[in-house]
């Protein structure tokens, strides 16, 4: 009798093998896939890349390592950094912008299968769950065709949050700084990185790393001969607009732009309150959480819908990284799942104008119906008793 047990176990095990390879095997040919959908995208271009990206490509070759001392572009160091990288390649400025935009998408998708890992213990759905961001429409219309920047905070951010699972505090502020040293709206995710630190008790010191770190990127600049106060101001023009809300669908969708001088800056007040106000009621939820890491994932996903939901002067691409790490919750419930594909619905319907220069097929002010649903859906989930790996999708 236990001669034949023995037998059927090893009968299931190779079976469980045989069918772990053909898994495997699945899950590359996928990865193959992402990769040649990326390829069939690479002459695709937009209105940002001839305005804005080529002629800073084209100013970098011409002047050199001294053009980064120059106000040439209204996008911060780090990315004119990558741009002069790619200046000195003899490739053209569209494949450029390109390969960059790949390279950070596989950085992203190296963060969230990290992640997937530390929360599931399986290498396979840790690989399923990277090739599954890499497959998100807003992941490849981003990169692949529009050749946006998106990837490079987004996957900075991500691997922040990784080191904040594996409760590295130093890391993940360094990271942070990165990526918010990348793009102003990494800014976004303050709120959850702020209650990192008071729920995890990161040490102070932490602070001063991310300074530093921060401080640091603007170095080659300031060698290139740039001085502190034009990079100081980058961000400061970048916050400046007269648009309430530019191809998003958030809540300015429903207010008319003639009211900007009025609502702007009473909408910021209302989104800090806001804010605000979920961040108490999370410090009152912290104390009962069952898994500390996996909650503060599913608050990331949360502030990074709402913040761009309840700010004026959104722009079409900023829920990107809300959507990103709203997948990223998949692997923790599966109800994360609908919040995530309609994210998805909602970019691609926001994107038409830039990407495919036509009107979306639904008036962006009823897109912004369901992302309420979507924004109210998701904080909630945050609010709600996490559970580790509770009723994961796979």
């Amino acid at each position: 009798m236990s001669s034949a047990v023995t037998r059927a176990k090893a009968v299931v095990s190779r079976l469980r093998q045989r069918g772990d390879w053909q898994q495997w095997a699945l899950l590359v040919v996928a990865f193959g896939a992402v990769l040649g959908l990326r390829w069939s995208l690479r002459a695709g271009s937009t209105a940002d890349f001839v305005v804005y990206m080529r002629p800073w490509i084209e100013f970098l070759r011409e002047g050199g390592f001294a053009a980064l001392g120059q106000e040439f572009a209204n996008y911060n160091v780090p990315y004119l950094y990558l741009l002069f990288v790619g200046s000195l390649l003899p490739v053209e400025p569209l494949s450029i912008v390109k390969l960059i935009a790949l390279f950070f998408d596989l950085v992203l998708a190296a963060g969230v299968t990290a992640i997937a890992y530390r929360l599931r213990g399986s290498i396979l759905v840790a690989g399923l769950a990277g090739v599954a961001i890499l497959l998100a429409p807003e992941v490849f219309l981003n990169s692949a065709l529009w050749g946006q920047t998106d990837s490079i905070w987004t996957s900075l951010l991500v691997w922040a949050a990784y080191f904040m699972v594996r409760r590295n505090d130093t890391l993940t502020w360094v990271f942070f700084a990165l990526a918010f040293a990348v793009k102003l709206q990494a800014g976004f995710f303050v709120p959850w990185l702020l209650l990192c630190f008071i729920v995890q008790r990161h040490r102070w010191r932490v602070l001063a790393y991310a300074v530093a770190t921060f401080g640091l990127t603007y170095l080659p600049a300031l060698i290139a001969g740039r001085s502190i106060s034009s990079l100081l101001g980058i961000y400061v023009g970048q916050a400046g607009g007269n648009v309430l809300a530019v191809s998003v669908p958030n809540l300015y969708s429903w207010v008319p732009n003639q009211y900007f001088a009025l609502v702007n800056s009473a909408g910021i007040f209302l989104a800090l309150a806001i804010v605000a106000v979920l961040c108490l009621l999370y410090l009152r939820r912290a104390p009962f959480v069952t898994s500390i890491e996996t909650w503060l994932l599913q608050v990331a996903a949360a502030v990074g819908v709402l913040v761009p939901f309840v700010l004026p002067q959104m722009h079409d691409r900023y829920f990107y990284a809300g959507a990103v790490f709203t997948m990223i919750c998949v692997l923790v419930n599966r109800a994360y799942l609908v919040p995530a594909v309609v994210l998805q619905i909602t970019a691609m319907l926001s994107y038409a104008g830039m990407v495919f220069l036509t009107a979306p097929a639904v008036p962006l002010n009823l897109v912004a119906l369901a992302q309420l649903v979507v924004v109210v859906g998701v904080v909630w989930a945050s609010l709600s008793r996490p559970q580790a790996a509770a009723r994961p999708f796979f």
